[in-house]
């Protein structure tokens, strides 16, 4: 299989030899190359539906109850789909989907921290805050 390829490619050079000059910059420079991938850690909740569902019912708590929160999740799933499961890379699901390569971004930094119970945004808590010593309400 090996001395196949062998005797293949060199019959291949033969044949360019005869249509340009070993002196040629392209005979000397040219070379083909494979095309450069990333291995990606993909993580096992991705890959079931189950546990996609749990994150994005964490993340949206009022998912069925409101249709703008819906289309936030949808655009959460279709994410997940696009970049784990197809592995696709950031630029590719920012075409895909019509956005920005920096949305997407920041879209898997939030899916990233909801997977592992933290807030989406690295905020601080909401709600009511301690007063101050010595301050009252007026």
């Amino acid at each position: 299989m090996a001395s196949d390829k062998k005797t293949i490619r060199r019959k291949d050079m033969q044949k360019l030899r005869r249509k340009m000059d070993g002196d040629d910059g392209f005979m000397s420079a040219h070379q083909i190359k494979k095309i450069r991938t990333r291995e990606r850690e993909i993580p096992a909740w991705t890959l079931n539906d189950k546990e996609v569902q749990k994150v994005l019912l964490r993340a949206f708590p009022g998912l069925h109850k409101n249709p703008s929160i819906t289309k936030r999740a949808g655009r959460w799933a279709r994410i997940i789909h696009l970049y784990y499961r197809v592995q696709m890379s950031n630029s590719q699901v920012a075409k895909e989907m019509g956005g920005t390569l920096s949305s997407i971004k920041t879209l898997l930094r939030s899916i990233r921290r909801v997977a592992q119970n933290k807030r989406a945004r690295d905020a601080k808590p909401r709600g009511l805050r301690p007063r101050w010593p010595g301050h009252s309400k007026k």
